[in-house]
């Protein structure tokens, strides 16, 4: 058995070293490549290997992975501690229970003899494949995996998104890792995200912003952007693709001065998870300056639609999109939810930007959607000349192998009018209704459904004192939210959502001007009430900053010095509540 051949995994040669010893099994040689079925192009992929006990098999050749999930920069020392430990072969998958790894090239390694199983995965539009076959001692075995897509979304305009990504790159070889594990997962874009607190701005350093900061590698396209400011007083938000980074410590809580900023430089801001928690109140002060751009609802296993709901039932047009909050979220993988964005011509950061201002999206964690008004496409605007009919229609496709979609529905103002629960084909559903429209509203599609062959939806399982703790001092409120869905249901969601078409008659009232935003409007006065009043000085402490120096509490000097900027905000989106609330 040869023992000494280059690329050759080192645990594969100490196996064959014990074997050969008379101190271990026996083993052979694996040859493994994954190709594109239809071109016979090599592939990177997740790969699961497993013996026949269960037990999982990781090259130490295989491309390198990391998992740094850190709210404060690490100093120089510790910073090298990471890098060593951060960096690993392998990936635990939540969704499988198991240990898998990235193939960026044809892998050469040894294993012990007799049968395994392989699984191959590859973003969301491929087929899994699955397979098995026989070590036998002292033989080479080479394993071709062919991968074949059910479906091709860039063909059609639509690139997938992860937005939420905390991995950190300053040189190339970083760029080209990372540019090689986002195309094994077939993200087309890979958002990666420098975050920082009211003290700092140094967590997942980014090379560079906008074009220079864009990498591409292959089909994917890496790309900065940042989720700061981040507080427990407003919620954490992001900035995609502006051309530099937006560091405005000496307002931080006054997040429309941010925004400003990061629209001037080309970026599109938007709040973080679901919209819940002190995000409500961001969201209260912010909507009204028309800065907000999107919100993501579809994290964490959870699609969280509710916030988002509300804001378009108020006449506020803001894109849904989705991200993982890798490596720090429970969903285990890059791009496990993502979102679509409709490309006008080729994809570039500012093409990508473009799709996402003009409400082109889509989010999922499997189905793919299509979404028709009278020809109108996602994003788009009907606009009747009197009340009257419009057609609509909508497709859901997946890989029934992974997705079970139970309904197709047509939402209107957050309510379901229509929905389908029988198959038009395998793997797909469709509906096609006429509605009558009188007023102006929103329609999206919603598909709806459990994921096949995974490991059930379980909680955090955070202890009750922590979560109302987090809820005091962070974001932790969002996620209360979230767990009582985990626990509301067994089986981990088949989840997407378009974002609206809207239709609107001319000559009579918008949406911003109908009774559930009068409603609405009601309720956001309230809770700008209960915000100015703990900016008062008797309250405006509850907000300190606690317990680390890097938390996402903001320093009670800081919120005295915000204060003018904030109540000024306040003032601004009152006058607009009033106007609508009258």
């Amino acid at each position: 058995m040869r023992r000494g051949r280059r690329g050759v995994a080192r645990a594969g040669l100490l196996v064959a070293v014990l074997a050969a010893a008379g101190c271990g099994p026996p083993t052979g040689e694996v040859s493994l490549s994954v190709v594109d079925a239809a071109t016979g192009a090599p592939l990177p992929a997740r790969i699961e290997l497993t013996d026949e006990s269960g037990k999982h098999f990781v090259p130490v050749d295989a491309l390198r992975v990391v998992r740094e999930c850190a709210i404060a920069p690490l100093p120089e020392w510790a910073s090298l501690v990471q890098e060593a430990i951060a960096h690993t072969a392998h990936i635990e998958d939540p969704a499988s229970g198991t240990r898998q790894f990235y193939l960026d090239r044809p892998l050469h390694f040894e294993l012990p003899a007799g049968p395994w199983r392989i699984r191959a995965i590859r973003g969301l539009e491929t087929h899994i494949s699955y397979g098995s076959f026989v070590v036998e001692p002292g033989k080479t075995l080479t394993i071709r995996v062919d991968l074949d897509r059910w479906i091709d979304q860039p063909a059609r305009g639509w690139y997938g998104a992860d937005d939420h990504l905390h991995l950190t790159r300053r040189t190339d070889e970083e760029d080209a890792r990372i540019g090689r594990w986002m195309q094994a997962e077939d993200l087309h874009v890979a958002n990666l995200l420098q975050m920082g607190t009211a003290r700092q701005f140094g967590v997942t350093p980014q090379r560079a912003f906008g074009d220079a900061g864009a990498s591409r590698h292959g089909s994917a396209l890496l790309l900065s952007g940042q989720e700061h400011p981040r507080t427990n007083v407003f919620g954490h938000t992001i900035i995609l693709g502006a051309r530099q980074a937006v560091d405005l410590r000496d307002a931080y809580t006054d997040y429309p001065s941010t925004w400003r900023e990061a629209r001037r430089k080309g970026g599109v801001p938007g709040y973080a998870h679901w919209g819940l928690g002190p995000g409500r109140d961001g969201l209260a002060i912010d909507a009204p300056t028309g800065l907000v751009g999107f919100v993501e609802v579809l994290q964490f296993e959870y699609p969280g639609y509710q916030v988002w709901y509300e804001l378009l039932d108020q006449g506020f047009r803001i894109t849904p999109t989705a991200g993982t909050d890798f490596p720090c979220g429970p969903s285990g993988v890059p791009g496990r939810e993502r979102f679509y964005t409709r490309v006008e011509g080729a994809l570039d950061r500012e093409s990508w930007l473009e799709g996402i201002r003009r409400g082109r999206t889509f989010v999922t964690n499997g189905p793919m959607l299509e979404f028709e008004i009278d020809g109108a496409d996602i994003g788009d605007e009907v606009v009747l000349a009197a009340p009257g009919r419009v057609r609509i229609s909508g497709v859901a496709r997946f890989d029934p192998k992974r997705d079970d979609v139970k309904r197709l529905a047509i939402v209107r103002g957050g309510e379901v009018i229509a929905s389908s629960e029988t198959p038009s084909a395998p793997g797909e559903l469709r509906i096609e209704v006429e509605w009558p429209v009188e007023e102006a509203g929103w329609f999206a599609l919603r598909a709806d459904g459990d994921k096949v062959g995974e490991a059930s939806l379980e909680p955090l399982d955070a202890p009750e004192w922590a979560v109302r703790l987090a809820s005091r001092i962070g974001n932790g409120v969002s996620f209360a939210e979230r767990e009582a869905y985990a626990r509301a249901r067994e089986l981990r969601p088949s989840a997407a959502h378009t974002a609206p078409i809207y239709v609107r008659v001319e000559g009579r009232p918008g949406i911003a001007e109908s009774p559930a935003a009068q409603e609405l409007a009601r309720a956001a006065l309230e809770r700008l009430d209960e915000i100015e009043a703990r900016f008062a000085d008797d309250r405006i402490g509850e907000y300190r900053l606690w317990p680390f120096e890097y938390s996402d509490g903001v320093p009670e000097d800081q919120l005295r010095v915000d204060r003018p900027a904030v109540l000024r905000s306040i003032e601004k989106a009152r006058n607009h509540y009033r106007a609508v609330a009258r």
